[in-house]
């Protein structure tokens, strides 16, 4: 299912090419088209950038995409076989559990001052148990019921402290200001989406659009609807209607285009962008 989701997005996306899934029929791809594949997905698993620190990445590619090829009437089987690469960035969960677990943990101790206040009280408790053991061993009765009134004097106190810390937390967690602290450092869009279409005909790029520089991409765009899209298109292209004219084979040994596509916040999609290794997907295209 998720491999025939991916292509109806690449569908939606514009492209005018033949697939193997739908309504135009598949053949077993041949030697030749399968080395072109594993080379392809090789090359991109080596361009694609490794999980910045406290993200984890993962390979979500479609591995037996490359076993068959578009069988269409009409001439269309000659069209260049359109596939992709997606990858997924995921802020690292364990990350996340222990800011979560540090910032309760500092909430539940308390404020500094009071956290010196358990102290101090702490302190005079075990002073006060080693008296009365003193006391008890010199029979003075009197010096041991003294001492047991101030040690629940010190008991009520640690009691007051520990429900003002307490009610600190409740009104932390009632006004939202936990939350905030528990996720102090996370990014907002925990989750950004890498994605390679390969041979792929035309670019959709949503305006407005900024231009950006990407080393090695003559075409490389920022636009921020629908959450924020990077795209950066490899191969040659028209650059004012973003097509590309793909020569046409039956059989498809060697990629023609490359489009990526980084769904992410901003920060992070040229972060990604900048730290791809685009001649190594380039070495790859006809």
């Amino acid at each position: 299912m998720r491999h025939l989701a991916m292509i109806g997005l690449a569908l939606s996306l514009g492209s005018g090419l033949c697939f193997a899934d739908g309504d135009c029929p598949s053949r077993p791809a041949t030697s030749q088209e399968r080395a072109a594949y594993t080379a392809m997905h090789t090359a991109a698993v080596a361009a694609v950038p490794p999980a910045p620190q406290n993200w984890l990445r993962k390979d979500e590619s479609e591995t037996k995409s490359g076993e068959f090829m578009p069988d269409c009437p009409g001439g269309a089987k000659d069209s260049p076989r359109l596939y992709l690469f997606h990858f997924k960035y995921l802020y690292d969960p364990a990350v996340r559990e222990k800011q979560a677990r540090t910032a309760m943990k500092s909430a539940i101790k308390g404020t500094p001052e009071q956290q010196s206040r358990l102290a101090a009280l702490d302190k005079k408790h075990d002073e006060l148990v080693e008296a009365r053991k003193q006391a008890r061993r010199s029979g003075d009765q009197t010096a041991v019921n003294r001492i047991k009134k101030q040690l629940n004097e010190v008991s009520a106190e640690r009691e007051k402290v520990e429900e003002e810390i307490s009610n600190a937390y409740l009104s932390r967690v009632k006004s939202g200001e936990m939350i905030k602290a528990m996720n102090t450092g996370i990014p907002d869009r925990d989750e950004a989406k890498l994605t390679l279409y390969v041979n792929k005909d035309k670019a959709w790029i949503a305006k407005p659009t900024v231009q950006l520089n990407v080393t090695g991409a003559q075409h490389s765009y920022w636009n921020s609807n629908d959450g924020g899209r990077l795209v950066i298109l490899l191969g040659v292209w028209d650059g004012g209607t973003f097509r590309a004219n793909l020569a046409r084979s039956p059989v498809i040994t060697k990629p023609q285009t490359v489009v990526v596509e980084i769904a992410a916040e901003r920060q992070m999609a040229e972060k990604l962008a900048r730290e791809m290794k685009l001649d190594i997907l380039k070495t790859q295209l006809r």
